[in-house]
């Protein structure tokens, strides 16, 4: 897991001695000059950032990847990132959709974790669809300050007529990072082989669903919006490696 480089994204912490391997552009000069010996600035990350969970609970993420749920892989991300960025000094807020409309503000500080823990403890995923649309119109009314907003779902090929449009006003104010996860079970039938029609079709099925999301990824990436794709096993360090990533480039 990648940890935070000094970007644009650090605040003016303090002077100090130089040390070696300290890059020239942090060296103050007029200090240096003052005092007559090498001067560093010191700098620390920006701290009290928001970072909103978009949490789809919708019938989607009850399909299956590694003997649990999907929703299951995403709950285990959003706490490994929430515990990181809450470490960092950011707020952490959750917002759910796709049958459910709950919301916990943003917090942070020592208490953040355990209430976040017990807000989660009772998610369950629904059988209605992901209304994306709605989440994000529900979303900009509660959240005015800008976020880094992680949308958690899985991508499905007939999601971009509705899911591009509302990602493009919700980046209007925020940061939007899209996560998704790939499933298994799209995955296994590109290692089976083909003996039966009903196997070539599940194979025609796989292929056509892979080519729609990434058809819908390339076509967010133009837009210049984040995209996250993985499987179950890697999505909670991927997630957290990009959260990690935007802090040191500055992005919030």
């Amino acid at each position: 897991m990648r940890r935070s480089r000094a970007g644009t994204s650090r605040d003016f912490h303090q002077l100090r001695d130089y040390r070696d391997g300290d890059p020239f552009s942090q060296i103050d000069w007029k200090a240096s000059s003052r005092r007559q010996m090498l001067i560093s600035r010191d700098f620390q990350e920006q701290r009290n950032q928001s970072i909103v969970f978009l949490l789809d609970t919708g019938r989607r993420m009850r399909a299956m990847d590694g003997g649990m749920p999907q929703f299951d892989h995403v709950l285990n991300a959003v706490l490994l990132v929430a515990h990181i960025a809450l470490r960092q000094g950011d707020q952490v807020a959750v917002k759910s959709f796709g049958g459910s409309d709950r919301w916990l503000p943003p917090m942070k500080g020592s208490h953040a974790m355990p209430i976040l823990l017990n807000h989660l403890c009772d998610y369950q995923t629904t059988s209605a669809p992901s209304d994306f649309s709605g989440a994000v119109e529900q979303l900009m009314a509660r959240q005015r300050r800008r976020s880094l907003v992680i949308l958690l779902t899985n991508l499905r090929g007939e999601d971009g007529k509705e899911l591009i449009p509302a990602l493009q006003v919700l980046s209007a104010r925020h940061v939007v990072l899209l996560a998704s996860m790939r499933e298994e079970a799209v995955q296994s039938a590109f290692s089976e082989p083909v003996r039966s029609f009903s196997s070539a079709l599940r194979y025609l099925a796989a292929d056509r669903y892979v080519q729609e999301r990434r058809e819908i990824l390339a076509n967010l990436g133009a837009m210049g919006l984040m995209t996250l794709d993985t499987t179950a096993k890697d999505f909670p360090v991927a997630l957290a490696n990009h959260y990690y990533d935007i802090k040191s480039a500055g992005r919030l």
